[in-house]
């Protein structure tokens, strides 16, 4: 996504959004939002 726009990272801190977490990802690796996990961000 930064590449995109011509930015670099330089370092990238894992994390969580509410109860939804990456932890589970190995780096480069996603995955789609379960239905739920979407509900719980838009409500």
């Amino acid at each position: 996504m930064c590449e995109a726009v011509g930015k670099k990272v330089r370092a990238l801190h894992r994390t969580k959004i509410g109860e939804i977490s990456v932890k589970s990802l190995k780096i480069g690796e996603w995955r789609y939002l379960k239905e739920e996990e979407i509900e719980k961000i838009i409500s």
